[in-house]
């Protein structure tokens, strides 16, 4: 007897991601195989059959006679993998949807296609801060950050061998320095990647048609929030709170509804992270005609981060641009807080 597996869409905080899962690999329906073995010199032969047309379909010529000692080897899309296109895709419909929940994406579907079969987004969507996640990037973008973890140790371990000297200031002052190393480590491998792809959608974005044509993988999941109202603050600043949204709010005027930056703060490296996933950061705005990254302009959903100033040294040149860490894993504000 051959069954269907079925799936199930994870909820448990255990379930990173809140990715859809299998309970069993799906059936490969193209191809399975009979074993047949020749009784007059021994030897053995296979007969392969379409089991889709054979179970689905009811197609009479794939119904083929058995004899006696055949082995039928039904394979699962692991043990032989089917075509991209004819491989069973599940998508993760979350949030301002008129239809949120698991679909069974079509072969060749985008995610445009789908959210429009999905019946489009509700009034209150914000898609400017959609987040679309995708498996097969978590893993890439895991696999980066645990290369980078363990170069800062290796500069740890080095910089625990080189000699401090005899002056006991100096020696105090390089202890505490790898003490405070180590914990940074230990704070980034509680970071976990996300697999968050940015859209590139423009902040005015509503329609269905705005979203790019993105074809669908297995496990895909693309959440639609509702319009927030605040932008956060995070980091150097004497007030670490979320903000009331304003239209025409800029970087600065938020800088200074949260006290301004402290006197351990690196304003040269100042980040934004957009309600998008992707990040501006002060010198990457810096010359614009618009008066530079002071004069951004926020959307709703943006995190403002000021970080620390940092001491010069070959284990922190590395992570003295902030911004291009959290850009290049799509970390957003929720890291901020755990680096804090």
């Amino acid at each position: 007897l051959v069954t269907r597996d079925y799936w199930r869409a994870t909820n448990s905080v255990a379930d990173a991601g809140n990715q859809i899962t299998r309970n069993a690999p799906e059936i490969n329906w193209d191809y399975a195989v009979i074993q047949r073995l020749n009784p007059q010199d021994l030897t053995t032969r296979l007969v392969p059959f379409d089991l889709g047309k054979l179970v689905l379909q009811g197609d009479e010529q794939s119904n083929l006679a058995l004899e006696p000692g055949d082995v039928i080897t039904i394979f699962s899309q692991n043990d032989l993998a089917a075509p991209l296109e004819r491989q069973s895709k599940f998508v993760r419909l979350e949030g301002e949807f008129r239809t949120a929940g698991v679909y069974l994406a079509e072969p060749g579907e985008t995610v445009r296609h789908l959210v429009e079969r999905a019946g489009g987004f509700t009034p209150s969507a914000y898609l400017y801060g959609a987040e679309f996640t995708r498996e097969s990037v978590r893993i890439d973008q895991q696999k980066g950050m645990d290369q980078m973890i363990e170069k800062l140790e290796e500069d740890i371990s080095r910089n625990a061998l080189a000699p401090a000297g005899v002056n006991p200031d100096a020696v105090a002052d390089n202890r505490a320095k790898l003490e405070a190393q180590r914990q940074l480590v230990e704070k980034l491998r509680e970071i976990k990647a996300t697999g968050r792809v940015v859209l590139d959608l423009k902040p005015n974005s509503t329609a269905v048609g705005d979203l790019p044509e993105i074809a669908l993988e297995d496990g895909d999941r693309f959440a639609v929030p509702y319009r927030p109202s605040t932008v956060e603050m995070l980091g150097a600043v004497y007030n670490n709170n979320s903000f009331l949204y304003r239209r025409e709010g800029r970087v600065d005027d938020y800088l200074k509804r949260a006290g301004g930056p402290t006197r351990d703060a690196d304003t040269g490296r100042m980040f934004v992270i957009r309600a998008d996933g992707s990040v501006l950061s002060r010198q990457s705005v810096k010359g614009f005609w618009n008066g530079g990254f002071a004069s951004l302009r926020l959307m709703p959903g943006d995190a403002i981060v000021v970080p620390e100033r940092l001491s010069h040294g070959s284990f922190l040149r590395g992570l003295r641009d902030w911004s291009q860490v959290f850009s290049q894993f799509a970390l957003g504000a929720a890291a901020v807080r755990v680096i804090q």
